[in-house]
């Protein structure tokens, strides 16, 4: 600690007022600033990140007013340090700029210029300066202070992770004792590939309230470099040795189905939902969002519209009270759609559509396409309904593709099955496209590149539309005859026209 802070942390405030009330007021002003830059050092190391912010801001107001009232001091330095300090850690950067140009002349303290320092590189990381805070934390690696060397390596590790070099991040990162390194770290680490150690850094994470959204965020990286598989371990560690609040318990269990089920392990996904369910109040949002991707599991693995009947009644529920509200309604009318007995072809396809690409259940789609294909056996939809369906129906794929060869094999859609080329293809495409409500008008618009022209029409004040014809030397010219416009009644002789023709220009 800078000995003059240590004296006004130990010495009575009364002692110090020996050189009148002028120094009395401030002692007493350094003392309160110094008394909110404890406090926001302690709420720190609590994880309260909002009441240290608030605590700095104090602590900067403080200091800012002995600089003014004060500023033949000779302990001014100190709260030009104080000051600047607070308004980056604060968050206040655009004003810390200044007061740190203003404090590196007059602050000559060893403990005072690597402050200085710090709060430099904060603000530059904060503009997305990364080589400035290099510059700037570049002494203080060296500090013989273990907070301030500490933080010098956060600040450092920072860097290197804007300037995407992730192996120097995690060198600088590891030897940082901030609590806020961690996440950082791991995020590094997953960005080269060591997924076993970044999973070892977020188990240390615990249940620190702090990182409650890089904790997720963290988890869901992990999931995607070292598989579902790892993150749910890390998922359960987490759960069983931390104390987490229950919501963001539920939502952890949540993603981790969700995870889950995109693998196709259905039952580990509905084993996760379920105790979504039960770790977090029933009537809460997350209990809500649990059960309803309940419901969802059975839509994915329905193979018949009779599947989806239980479903429907259960999304009713769900819809009708105040948990899961918007998402039981959002499943509600998907499904729905998928169990309406279509009009025509046209709405049998979609409806199919609705089941693969929205409701992700691949056996009911592929039935549906199926049936498409079965109601209507020379329409344009039947055999690419059944080319829809192949993939979805792996099971059935040798029986589907027979039918394809046998009785579509002049369809556009058999020949691009089988990846050959057909000028009829994208004919057959627009005609669908058509039938289903889809425009198509940019597609044909664009097959002419040429400069378009208004339809002529032909008359004594429209353009020439041909050279007039050569005439027999000593004729004079016969004037154009002007043919009549559809629909309208021949002028007889001699009779002059409603509105008089005007002259051609020359």
């Amino acid at each position: 600690m800078n000995p003059r802070r240590a004296v006004l942390a130990a010495v009575p405030l009364l002692a110090l007022c020996g050189g009148g009330m002028a120094a009395c007021a401030y002692y007493n002003a350094m003392w309160s600033a110094e008394q909110h830059a404890k406090g926001a050092r302690k709420a720190e190391a609590q994880g309260q990140e909002s009441e240290a912010r608030s605590e700095w801001a104090l602590a900067a107001a403080k200091a800012e007013a002995v600089v003014i009232k004060h500023p033949k001091s000779r302990w001014v330095d100190d709260a030009l340090v104080l000051e600047a300090e607070g308004l980056a850690r604060s968050g206040s950067c655009e004003d810390a700029t200044d007061v740190i140009s203003h404090a590196r002349p007059v602050a000559k303290d060893v403990a005072l210029r690597e402050r200085l320092d710090l709060a430099d590189a904060q603000c530059s990381l904060a503009a997305g300066r990364p080589v400035q805070a290099d510059a700037a934390v570049d002494g203080v690696l060296k500090s013989k202070d273990r907070a301030r060397r500490s933080r010098a390596e956060y600040y450092a590790g920072q860097a290197a992770v804007l300037r995407l070099d992730y192996g120097a991040a995690v060198e600088h990162l590891q030897r940082s004792r901030e609590p806020a390194a961690r996440p950082v770290l791991a995020h590094a680490l997953l960005a080269t590939g060591r997924a076993a150690e970044a999973a070892a850094v977020i188990d240390t994470i615990g249940g620190d309230p702090t990182f409650e959204i890089e904790r997720a965020d963290l988890i869901a990286q992990l999931a995607a470099v070292g598989g579902p598989e790892m993150a749910s371990a890390t998922v359960e560690r987490l759960l069983a040795h931390t104390r987490i609040p229950f919501a963001e318990q539920a939502r952890l269990l949540i993603a981790d189905g969700d995870r889950r089920a995109a693998q196709g392990d259905y039952q580990a996904a509905d084993a996760r939902y379920r105790r979504a369910t039960a770790v977090t109040d029933p009537v809460s949002s997350e209990a809500g969002m649990a059960r309803v991707r309940v419901q969802r599991l059975l839509v994915m693995q329905a193979t018949q519209r009779g599947d989806l009947t239980p479903v429907i009644v259960e999304l009713q529920d769900l819809s009708r009270a105040e948990t899961g509200n918007t998402d039981a309604k959002h499943l509600l009318d998907l499904v729905s759609q998928a169990t309406r007995s279509p009009a025509s072809s046209g709405a049998g396809f979609r409806v199919a559509e609705i089941a693969r690409d929205s409701l992700a259940a691949p056996a009911l789609a592929g039935q549906l396409f199926l049936e498409v294909a079965a109601s209507d056996t020379g329409s344009l939809y039947a055999p690419k309904a059944l080319v829809a369906a192949i993939p979805l129906l792996p099971d059935r794929h040798d029986s589907i593709a027979a039918i394809l060869d046998t009785r579509y094999a002049a369809s556009p859609y058999t020949r691009a099955y089988h990846g050959e080329s057909s000028v009829t293809y994208a004919a057959a495409e627009d005609s669908l496209a058509r039938e289903l409500g889809v425009a198509v008008a940019s597609a044909a618009s664009g097959r002419s590149s040429g400069r378009r022209f208004a339809i002529p029409v032909p008359g004594t004040r429209g353009p020439r539309l041909d050279e007039p014809a050569a005439q027999p030397v000593g004729q004079p010219a016969r004037a154009p005859v002007t043919p009549p416009r559809p629909g309208a009644r021949p002028t007889p002789a001699n009779t002059q026209r409603d509105r008089p023709v005007a002259p051609e220009r020359p």
